[in-house]
């Protein structure tokens, strides 16, 4: 199973998105400023929102003063309804998806579900607000001086 690079896009441009909106009170973000500051390309970014407005990730408002705002609240986004947006169901293999005849018979099965069950775990308890906070501590803070 790859992650597509469409769904680490969208992880990526969704922090810039959290982190933006905590300091624009909830202001909309133009996606090309998104694109920008997270060297993404604009046309994927366009694309993958779209997705994601349709999936009730995103909210979009056109003209002037539009852009991107949350749906619901970043806290409440998982990376795990992200992928499975654009990428659909996480599947290590064939047969964690039911396409397998031979299942009943099969020993290994059981290690693609478990293998399966321990990445929707990490992507399902991992929010976009707590991958913000992971990047906002991991910056150094600015020194100051005199």
């Amino acid at each position: 199973m790859t992650i597509s690079a469409k769904s680490k896009y969208a992880v990526r441009a969704l922090v810039e998105l959290a982190e933006r909106s905590a300091s624009d009170a909830g202001h909309p973000v133009r996606l090309c400023e998104i694109a920008a500051r997270r060297d993404i390309p604009p046309q994927v970014l366009e694309q993958v929102f779209a997705t994601l407005r349709r999936a009730g990730v995103l909210s979009s408002r056109r003209g002037a003063s539009g852009g991107y705002t949350f749906a619901r609240p970043p806290q409440s986004v998982t990376v795990l309804e992200v992928v499975e947006a654009l990428d659909g169901v996480v599947a290590p293999a064939s047969c964690t998806t039911g396409d397998c005849e031979r299942l009943d018979e099969c020993g290994v099965a059981s290690v693609w579900a478990e293998a399966k069950a321990a990445v929707e775990h990490v992507l399902g308890s991992t929010t976009i607000a707590i991958l913000a906070e992971r990047e906002r501590r991991a910056r150094p803070e600015a020194m100051y001086h005199i």
